[in-house]
C-alpha cells in the first residue's frame, strides 16, 4: 500500500461539480489500496476576490490581516471536498495548515516552512481517513500562534513538504495541463509533453516562468528526494515525472530555511577567451559560436555584457587543451564579424586570453529566492582578497572565474562561509551523452524582468559584494549577473560595468538603492531597462554537446533578433532580447530544436 499526497489547484476545484469529480478521483485512489493526503487551493479566483475586497477597504492592507483573510479561501475548499468525500462513502477530515502541523516563520504573506508535525496526520491515516489539507498556509511557532500564508506557489510547497515529512511514496500535482511541456502551450501551440524531467531542469524552467510547479516545491522535492508527478485533473494520462537525485539525510527542522548551499565545486581545467568591442547586432554570437562548434570545441561558460555605444564583449571558457584552437577561431572570425559594420570611434575588436584561471561554484537548491546567497559568496571572496573575473548564475548554482592561484584559498573560505564540512571537489568531467537524446528539454520565456546596469564599477575585489549585498538588504532578488570583460579608465581608476536582471517590480527599487550609494562605492550611473525579455533553453544533455548554444543564437539571428545579453550554466543558456521580440524568440527556438509535439495541447479554463 502506498502513501500518496495529491495536490489540486484552484481550477481543479473551481466549482461544486469539479470538487465532486476530485472526490471521485481521490476515492478511486483509496480503493486501489492507498492512503491519501489531499492538499487543495482556494476555489478558482477566490483569492483574487479576497485581495480585491481588502484593497476596497485599504490601499495598503496590513500583512497580518491579509493572512487572516486569505487563509479563509482554502478553508472553504477543504470543508466542501471533505463533505463530497463523505457523501461518496469515503471517511475524510479537513484540516487547516495550523491543525495539520505546518510550522512557519512569522513573515506574513511570504512565510517559509520551518517544520511539519506529523503525529495528528498519522493518527487520521491509521483510522482510514483521507486528510484534506488547506494549502498555502501554516502557523508560527511563537507563543502568539500567528496564522501565516506561504506566498506564491504555497499550495505546491505545502503538498511537497507534507510528502517529505510523511515520507510519502510520491506526490501528485494535478493541474490544468497534462504535465510538463517543452514550452508554455499558451504561447507555443505544438509544445510537446515530456514523460520525465530532472529536478535541476525543472528548477530552471520553473524559475523562468513555467507556472506548472513553483521552484520552492521543486527545491523541497530535490532536497528530500520526493518523487513528483504532474498530471491533468481532467484525464487519467500518466503525466510527467520529476526525478530527484539520491538525497542527503536531512532533518525536517528548518525545512525551507536550512543551509542554502550543499557543495563547493571547482574546476581548474579552464581557460578564458574574450572578444572585446564586437558589433552589437544580430548574428555576431551565431557566427562566432557556429564556427567554434564546427571545430568541435565544447564551451562551458558564455557571457555577453552590455556597453554604451554599438559594441559588446563576449567571453567564454573552454578546457585548456582547446585554448589554442579557440583563440585561432576567434581571431580568424573578427573580419567576418566586422564585414559591413560602419567604422567606430572605438578601438578595433581584440581577442584576449587567460590561461591561469579556475571556476569555483556554490551549489544548492536552497539558494532559490534568497537574495543574500550570491552576495555572501562575493563578499567571502572579497574578504580573502580574491578578484572575480566572470560571474555566471542559475537557480541552483553561482559560479565565479578567478585566478588559478587563488583556487585553493577560495574553496577553503567558501566551505567555511557556507558550513560545508567536506573539502571542495572538482567538477567531474562530463561524459558524452547519448547523441540520440535531445540536448534541450524545454524553452522558457520570462517577460517580467528588468535589466539594471551599473556603469564604471571600480575593478577591485569586493565591488560585486558591496552591490549585491546592498540589494539583498532591500530583499531584491537578482537573476542573471554579467560582469564586463572590458576595462575602462575613469578618473584614473580601472572600471568595469556590471549588469543584472531583477523582477520588473523591483527595477526602480534597485535603481534607487544603488543610486543612493553610487558615489560612496565610486560607481557611475545606474540604468534600468524594463522593455526586455529573457528566453532560455534548459537540458541536462547539453553538457558535452558542442553547438547547442550556437544553434540557439543562429535561430535568433535568422529571425533578425538581436541578443543583448548572454549567460549560461551547465544546463541552461539564457539570452536577453527586446521585450516585443520575446514571444517570437520563444517560438523560433522551440522550432529550431524540433521540440514540437504531434498535437495541440488543450489548456482548461
Amino acid at each position: 500500500m502506498a502513501l500518496i499526497v495529491q495536490k489540486y489547484g484552484g481550477t481543479s476545484v473551481g466549482t461544486v461539480e469539479r470538487i465532486q469529480a476530485v472526490a471521485q478521483r481521490v476515492k478511486q485512489t483509496v480503493e486501489a489500496g492507498n492512503s491519501v493526503v489531499v492538499v487543495v487551493s482556494a476555489m478558482g479566483k477566490t483569492t483574487d476576490g479576497l485581495v480585491k475586497l481588502a484593497h476596497d477597504i485599504s490601499a495598503n492592507p496590513n500583512r497580518r490581516e491579509m493572512d487572516m483573510l486569505l487563509s479563509t479561501g482554502e478553508q472553504v475548499t477543504i470543508a466542501l471536498l471533505s463533505m463530497a468525500l463523505q457523501e461518496a462513502g469515503q471517511p475524510a477530515v479537513s484540516l487547516t495548515g495550523a491543525q495539520v502541523g505546518i510550522i512557519t516563520e512569522t513573515h506574513h504573506t511570504r512565510a517559509r516552512i520551518l517544520n511539519v508535525a506529523t503525529d495528528r496526520m498519522k493518527r487520521h491515516l491509521q483510522n482510514g481517513e483521507v486528510l484534506v489539507v488547506a494549502g498555502f498556509q501554516g502557523i508560527s511557532n511563537a507563543q502568539d500562534l500567528e496564522i501565516t500564508t506561504l506566498g506564491r506557489g504555497g499550495s505546491d510547497t505545502s503538498a511537497v513538504a507534507l510528502a517529505a515529512a510523511l515520507k510519502a511514496d510520491f506526490c501528485e500535482i494535478y493541474t490544468d495541463v497534462p504535465g510538463i511541456l517543452t514550452a508554455d502551450p499558451r504561447l507555443v501551440e505544438d509544445a510537446r509533453l515530456m514523460t520525465e524531467i530532472t529536478c535541476d531542469e525543472m528548477l530552471e524552467l520553473a524559475s523562468l516562468g513555467a507556472k506548472v510547479l513553483h521552484p520552492r516545491a521543486v527545491e523541497i522535492a530535490r532536497n528530500y528526494g520526493v518523487p513528483l508527478v504532474v498530471r491533468s485533473s481532467w484525464t487519467t494520462d500518466p503525466g510527467t515525472w520529476v526525478t530527484s537525485p539520491q538525497p542527503q539525510t536531512r532533518s525536517l527542522e528548518g525545512l525551507e530555511i536550512a543551509r542554502p548551499v550543499d557543495a563547493v565545486e571547482f574546476d581548474t581545467d579552464q581557460a578564458k577567451v574574450a572578444l572585446l568591442r564586437v558589433p552589437d547586432r544580430p548574428g555576431v554570437a551565431a557566427k562566432l559560436f557556429g564556427e567554434i562548434a564546427s571545430q568541435r570545441l565544447d564551451v562551458d561558460l558564455i557571457i555577453q555584457s552590455i556597453h554604451e555605444g554599438n559594441s559588446n564583449d563576449i567571453a567564454f571558457t573552454v578546457i585548456k587543451n582547446s585554448l589554442t584552437r579557440a583563440e585561432a577561431v576567434s581571431s580568424a572570425i573578427i573580419p567576418a564579424l566586422m564585414a559591413g559594420h560602419a567604422p567606430s570611434s572605438e578601438a578595433a575588436p581584440d581577442v584576449m586570453i587567460e590561461q591561469k584561471i579556475a571556476k569555483v561554484t556554490i551549489a544548492g537548491a536552497g539558494m532559490i529566492g534568497r537574495p543574500g546567497v550570491a552576495a555572501k559568496m562575493f563578499s567571502t571572496l572579497a574578504d580573502a582578497g580574491i578578484n572575480i573575473q566572470m560571474i555566471s548564475t542559475s537557480e541552483v548554482k553561482v559560479s565565479c572565474v578567478i585566478d588559478q592561484v587563488d583556487c585553493d584559498r577560495a574553496i577553503a573560505v567558501l566551505c567555511n562561509a557556507f558550513d560545508i564540512h567536506e573539502s571542495g571537489y572538482r567538477i567531474p568531467e562530463a561524459t558524452l551523452p547519448d547523441v540520440t537524446e535531445t540536448p534541450v528539454r524545454g524553452v522558457a520565456l520570462d517577460l517580467k524582468q528588468a535589466r539594471v546596469a551599473v556603469r564604471h564599477v571600480p575593478d577591485r575585489p569586493g565591488m560585486a559584494a558591496k552591490i549585491f549585498q546592498r540589494l539583498a538588504e532591500h530583499n531584491i532578488s537578482v537573476d542573471m549577473i554579467i560582469q564586463s570583460q572590458r576595462c575602462r579608465v575613469v578618473n584614473g581608476t580601472m572600471t568595469r560595468d556590471i549588469a543584472f536582471t531583477v523582477a520588473q517590480m523591483d527595477g526602480e527599487a534597485a535603481r534607487t538603492t544603488l543610486e543612493s550609494v553610487a558615489a560612496e562605492f565610486g560607481c557611475g550611473e545606474v540604468v534600468v531597462d524594463s522593455a526586455i525579455a529573457k528566453v532560455s533553453i534548459v537540458g541536462s544533455n547539453m553538457v558535452g554537446q558542442p553547438g547547442v548554444a550556437a544553434r540557439m543564437f543562429d535561430a535568433l539571428f535568422k529571425k533578425g533578433i538581436n541578443i543583448q545579453m548572454i549567460a549560461t550554466s551547465e544546463i541552461k543558456v539564457s539570452c536577453v532580447v527586446a521585450e516585443d521580440q520575446g514571444i517570437v524568440a520563444l517560438q523560433t527556438i522551440h522550432a529550431a530544436f524540433e521540440l514540437s509535439g504531434s498535437h495541440k495541447v488543450q489548456v482548461s479554463a
